[in-house]
């Protein structure tokens, strides 16, 4: 049988003594220690029993062990107290409202809104946070087609806001925060009119523009191209995979979060 102990006194002055389970026990260095190296205090060592509890042999732990056992022992806490953390979260905010918040994460962060044929062979897309930076920066716009971002600014706030928002009945203990669950379409929407409008206001400006320098001829030429041209953009952008799974997930919260706040009000 083996165990562990711990050296309290070395053999520099007669037999040694151990530390085993809070239990002391002497030892020697003939016909017990197998080691190159002397025992030393505050060794770690593996003691061999025989069938009367008699110590036949000990060696030291290696140090590399020892570290290899503590950071084992670390991880399995670690993993032990993530689990319970995990579960805690779980009992407290509900695995349909978890699940439903990784998806319209993964829809507007990761999944592409929209796709755009740039060109012959050439296709990207932009994700609905993506999109929020070209809203934020009109000028960043082509660069969000790389890849690159400006940012997304205060539309990015009311993002996270409008994400965390369905889980607000967990820690808020009122029947009105069920209506949170009704955010993350109502954002979407504010999203597609804010769009809408910043695309309504920049073709007049242009307009304008035109009427001022060239008159009502330029104005309608100006306008005559813009059509043109939004109607070959339309042809080029498709809606993509994060569109339809975050619209048919924010429809999920809205439907619930309401449903609840009417159990709730009765």
């Amino acid at each position: 049988m083996k165990k562990r102990g711990k050296i309290l006194r070395d053999t520099s002055a007669g037999a040694g003594l151990l530390m085993i389970e809070g239990k002391q026990m002497p030892f020697t260095l003939e016909g017990m220690w197998q080691s190159e190296h002397a025992p030393r205090i505050g060794m770690t060592v593996e003691v061999q029993f025989d069938d009367s509890d008699a110590i036949t042999s000990l060696q030291p732990v290696p140090d590399t062990q020892l570290a290899r056992e503590q950071s084992e022992a670390a991880l399995n806490a670690a993993r032990a107290k993530g689990g319970e953390l995990a579960s805690g979260i779980v009992a407290r905010v509900g695995m349909p409202t978890l699940i439903g918040l990784a998806m319209l994460a993964a829809a507007w962060f990761v999944l592409n809104t929209v796709a755009v044929n740039v060109g012959p062979g050439f296709r990207t897309g932009l994700s609905f946070w993506k999109l929020l930076g070209a809203l934020n920066s009109p000028a960043g716009a082509l660069a969000g087609l790389n890849g690159a971002s400006d940012g997304a600014g205060i539309y990015g706030l009311f993002t996270v806001l409008a994400l965390l928002a369905p889980a607000a009945p967990q820690f808020w203990q009122d029947r009105r925060a069920h209506l949170g669950a009704l955010m993350p379409l109502l954002w979407m929407l504010l999203v597609a009119f804010i769009a809408y409008q910043s695309i309504g206001d920049a073709v007049s400006a242009s307009r304008g523009a035109a009427a001022s320098f060239g008159g009502a001829q330029a104005a309608e030429m100006i306008a005559s191209m813009q059509q043109n041209m939004m109607r070959e953009a339309m042809r080029a952008i498709s809606l993509g995979l994060g569109f339809y799974l975050a619209v048919a997930t924010s429809l999920y919260f809205a439907v619930t979060g309401a449903i609840r706040y009417m159990a709730a009000r009765a």
